[in-house]
């Protein structure tokens, strides 16, 4: 005998809404499924049929940060990744742990695991619940998401997320997230003898710039603005002063989601950004250092949040 299970899909595209979707599963189903949740293989085919190419270059950035590898000690190959991408890998992200509060049912993200190596768009919605739920800051996840509960006791099954009812902003669910989550945490911290695990910054984020292109030029971020840095140049050991540069045709034009710089009648650089700014709101300085002079250009982010990169 079977039943409908309910979960809700959540576009990356803000201007498509949110869908509740269903599919046919056993009454008596506990413990099929991978590891008892049913959804992990339902949504397999979902996100093998949107396989892209991953990014060889952002895995080797996110591998080296994550493991404080170089590139020479990454074993993993472009055609590894890319069977996994392939294959449609589904990762579970649980934004409400199971407690006797919540009758031991947990909800839960499902993503596409690699997401982010094959820049997918990030999905702001989806980090708005997680910012619900208490996770701040949210975490970055990328592409169309789903939303989905799963019971742990006294039997490990699917049930049903409802589209409305557990997506309106005074869902019980969110509305009890945070304080669920914190005693989830203690106890586990009780258990393993461990305190908080903090997720890592984001590139450029505290201050610290991140260099890019062989040191062609580097970037800073807050959530609200983005400061990119370049070098223009120095003679004789000496910088070259403000008026020397001005001179020489130093131009800086700001698109929403684009930036070129030139100089001396070529083309310093432009860049694709990975979200859009306001125009009017960029500003330029030159910053002379003991060595070289630098170009430091400010623009306010369209959307307050942390970029993953700073590339489209």
């Amino acid at each position: 005998e079977y039943e409908d299970l309910c979960f809700v899909l959540v576009p990356h595209d803000e201007s498509l809404p949110l869908k509740e979707l269903s599919m046919k599963v056993p009454k008596n189903r506990s413990g099929t499924g991978t590891n008892g949740d049913l959804l992990v293989d339902e949504l397999k085919p979902f996100f093998k049929a949107l396989s892209k190419k991953v990014d060889m270059n952002l895995f080797n950035d996110q591998a080296t940060k994550t493991l404080g590898s170089s590139n020479d000690d990454i074993q993993v190959s472009q055609e590894t990744l890319q069977k996994v991408a392939e294959q449609g890998q589904v990762e579970t992200f649980c934004l409400v742990n199971p407690m006797p509060s919540n009758k031991f049912q947990s909800v839960n993200i499902y993503l596409d695991e690699v997401g982010m190596l094959k820049r997918l768009p990030l999905n702001k919605r989806a980090a708005d619940f997680g910012l619900k739920a208490g996770f701040n800051p949210p975490p970055k996840f990328y592409g169309d998401i789903f939303l989905g509960r799963v019971m742990t006791k006294p039997v490990l099954k699917n049930v049903n997320f409802k589209l409305g009812v557990d997506t309106s902003p005074d869902a019980e669910w969110i509305q009890n997230a945070t304080i669920e989550n914190l005693e989830y945490q203690s106890e586990m911290n009780k258990l393993t003898g461990q305190g908080n695990h903090l997720q890592p910054s984001a590139d450029g984020e505290n201050g610290v710039a991140k260099s890019e292109q062989d040191g062609l030029f580097s970037w800073t971020q807050t959530d609200e603005e983005i400061e990119i840095i370049v070098p223009i140049g120095s003679e004789g050991g000496k910088p070259l002063t403000s008026k020397e540069i001005k001179g020489r045709g130093l131009k800086v034009k700001y698109f929403p989601r684009k930036l070129r710089i030139s100089f001396d009648n070529r083309e310093l650089l432009c860049l694709n950004l990975y979200e859009s700014v306001d125009p009017d709101s960029c500003t330029w300085t030159l910053d002379a250092g003991a060595k070289v002079t630098s170009l430091v250009i400010t623009c306010e982010k369209n959307d307050a949040m942390s970029w993953p990169r700073i590339t489209a």
